[in-house]
């Protein structure tokens, strides 16, 4: 199945990656896709502890299952100022 994956901020910096497009196995988690994503940009485990996901608009955890067209976000932590 077919999943859109976007990064932000300084993980759009350290990916190089505009918007994308995934092919994943059905029932894949986030936690699956994350390791998909350290495999071809190592540099993003770094920042796994501190990573936030969503799904369309609402954060999920890495438990959450995907489903066929989601739009990922991966994201670092919020920070306001």
């Amino acid at each position: 199945m077919k999943v859109q994956v976007q990064f932000f901020s300084r993980l759009r910096d350290l990916t190089g990656k505009a918007p994308t497009e995934l092919d994943i196995p059905e029932g894949a988690q986030v936690a699956d896709l994350l390791e998909l994503l350290y495999s071809r940009a190592p540099s993003l485990r770094d920042w796994d502890q501190s990573i936030l996901v969503a799904a369309g608009v609402e954060f999920v955890g890495r438990d959450y299952i995907l489903k066929p067209g989601d739009e990922i976000s991966i994201m670092p932590p919020v920070q306001g100022g």
